[in-house]
């Protein structure tokens, strides 16, 4: 049995590219010897395996010349003196104890993150705000803790330098959006009424942890949430469903093809559907998570079109090529390698796990066969995933597939009434009974995920995985795969 997934080999050829150009950051000679990676390929046209190779070949090379080129876009060298900048807000502020932070665009296109000092001025900066700022920029700091690099962190988001802004040293000003292209302009816009649906969710009597979920769960925004509710959610196993992701895209694909997926123009309204995703995975700030849900439910509401196979391992291979083209250090994020791991372990491992029971149990029990489901996709996840969590948390929720029962179908209800209540704003009434339902099934599920998280040995802490021990356990895994996935064909011929 083979896997038809030929894009796998071109996604991981180019992460590797990536991998080795950022480290040795010359391009130029991968340059050459992509042109000559290219003559051998089509020199190679009789021969389709060493075509094949040389195809890899290719792709490895793009990736270094994109990671070395990376690597010298964000390498900006700051003098040691105050600089003059007009900048435009384009992130939500996030306020510190002692700073308002704010993410900037300035007119020489350089994405900076700028600590100004919280007083009564600073407090009322917003997003799209233009600013004129005096102060010094320096490359990101070099801080470690465990195995998180806080200036590979800022690489990985695009930011070339940080600045710390006192009382005096900046002002507001009306600067031009012109600097922008035209998909961050309509980003902006997008993040402008992000924060008025923000503020409405207080209006509506959200408060509290209620308002910190539905907050992240639907719009994205958890710079405000408690250590106390992340580490609730993490202890068990449940910080997926806070990290906007393919459960929260493809309710709004369903939704959106409910009311507009019927009748003869199927492509048109296919078209809507997929230009509603990517909307709304601008307004929420277009997180990796998102970004890769968005890419697959794309290219799954075009496939459909032609009855073809929609979510494969093709699928989520184009959507790595097409990020890591884009933003070639997306392969350092970790956002980035939680959701391509737990969608490919999915692919892989749940056709697997719901194979091991005839078809006939299925055709009799329907509810148990949507149970056996979540089980399957929920165990699939996590394998795909505990070593990455406990490389950079150093922990495994060993109640994780309890608690995806419980947070995942209450999931479906939160998401559902939240979008019930943006939809009937035309009936306080309603909209006010939709609020109550919301807040109690938001408060039960959090009371539920501290309960389990109380359960004796409900989280194991301390796990110390070296980078070495992180490769080593996913080779494992794949051999693992690989020798069940060759087994289970003897299996069945000598049953």
């Amino acid at each position: 049995m083979k896997m038809h997934a030929p894009l796998l080999m071109i996604a991981m050829s180019l992460l590797a590219g990536v991998a080795v150009g950022d480290a040795v950051g010359e391009f130029r000679p991968a340059l050459v010897a992509l042109a000559v990676s290219v003559g051998l390929a089509v020199l190679l046209g009789r021969w389709p395996r060493w075509q094949t190779v040389a195809i890899w070949c290719c792709t490895f090379l793009v990736g270094v010349a994109l990671g070395s080129k990376e690597r010298d876009r964000l390498g900006v060298s700051w003098p040691d003196r105050a600089l003059l900048l007009e900048a435009v807000v384009v992130e939500e502020p996030v306020l510190k104890d002692r700073w308002v932070v704010c993410d900037v665009v300035t007119t020489q296109h350089h994405r900076l993150r700028c600590r100004i000092v919280r007083d009564g001025r600073s407090r009322r900066i917003r997003i799209g705000d233009g600013l004129v700022l005096q102060s010094r920029v320096r490359p990101a700091g070099e801080w470690h803790s465990g195995h998180f690099d806080y200036r590979r962190y800022m690489q990985c988001h695009d930011f070339v330098g940080e600045s710390f802004v006192r009382p005096y040293q900046w002002r507001w000003r009306t600067v031009s959006l012109q600097m922008l292209s035209g998909v961050e302009r309509l980003r902006l816009r997008l993040m402008r009424w992000r924060h008025h649906l923000l503020e409405s969710y207080r209006q509506w009597g959200l408060d509290g942890d209620v308002y910190h979920v539905v907050a992240a769960m639907t719009l994205g925004e958890r710079s405000q949430m408690s250590r106390s509710l992340k580490d609730t959610y993490a202890r068990v196993g449940a910080s997926h469903v806070l990290a906007l992701s393919g459960l929260h895209l493809m309710i709004l694909y369903g939704v959106v093809s409910f009311f507009f997926g019927w009748g003869r123009w199927r492509l048109a309204t296919q078209l809507l559907t997929v230009l509603s995703i990517w909307a709304f995975a601008l307004l929420t700030g277009m997180s990796p998570s998102v970004t890769r849900s968005a890419w697959m439910i794309s290219l799954y509401a075009l496939l459909s079109l032609g009855h073809r196979e929609r979510m494969s391992v093709n699928t989520l291979s184009f959507a790595a090529v097409v990020m890591v083209a884009v933003r070639p250090y997306a392969i350092y994020d970790m956002g980035f390698q939680l959701s391509f791991m737990s969608v490919l372990s999915i692919l892989l491992l749940t056709p697997r796990l719901m194979g091991w029971l005839p078809l006939h149990v299925w055709q009799r029990h329907r509810w148990w066969r949507s149970l056996c489901g979540m089980v399957a996709v929920s165990v699939s996840a996590q394998v795909g995933t505990a070593p990455l969590v406990a490389y950079y948390f150093g922990r495994f929720s060993t109640y994780f597939l309890l608690s995806n029962m419980v947070v995942v179908p209450m999931a479906y209800v939160v998401l559902y009434l939240s979008l019930s209540v943006v939809v009937v704003f035309w009936s306080s009434a309603l909209q006010q009974l939709l609020v109550g339902a919301l807040s109690l099934t938001v408060t039960a599920m959090n009371t539920l995920l501290t309960a389990i998280g109380r359960l004796p040995g409900s989280s194991i802490e301390g796990i110390n995985l070296s980078l070495t021990r992180l490769y080593l356990l996913y080779i494992i895994m794949v051999v693992c795969w690989a020798i069940v996935r060759l087994a289970r064909p003897v299996f069945r011929r000598s049953g």
